[in-house]
């Protein structure tokens, strides 16, 4: 078995532990820096996008699903949120709001007439 002297001689110092911490803690960091700045250019891609639907007319709009007043909600949110999310919501929820066509069977003719 090991004795309590040849334990002691494998241990690392307490100088090399404290400097792995900290690179353990720089990584850390650095890690959380770059969520957060992937997080905000995120949401910078967004308000690009917000303000290239601002400049399409109506009709557009329209066709996508969308008004002005979706617009100006999403451009209300706070500016680290990506207001496309909220946009593609409103876009959903039209489309589910949207009555389904069944069809009359007795305009379509029979096959056993």
């Amino acid at each position: 078995m090991n004795s309590i002297a040849q334990c002691q001689k494998t241990s690392i110092s307490p100088a090399a532990q404290f400097t792995a911490r900290g690179v353990m803690w720089l990584a850390r960091g650095v890690d959380v820096l770059t969520r957060v700045a992937d997080f905000l250019e995120r949401a910078a891609a967004g308000r690009r996008a917000l303000r290239q639907l601002a400049q399409a007319d109506d009709r557009m709009l329209k066709d996508i699903g969308l008004d002005r007043s979706d617009l100006r909600n999403a451009a209300a949110q706070p500016l680290y949120l990506d207001p496309t999310k909220l946009l593609a919501g409103r876009v959903d929820e039209g489309r589910t709001h949207e009555p389904h066509r069944i069809p009359d069977r007795r305009s379509t003719p029979s096959r056993y007439y």
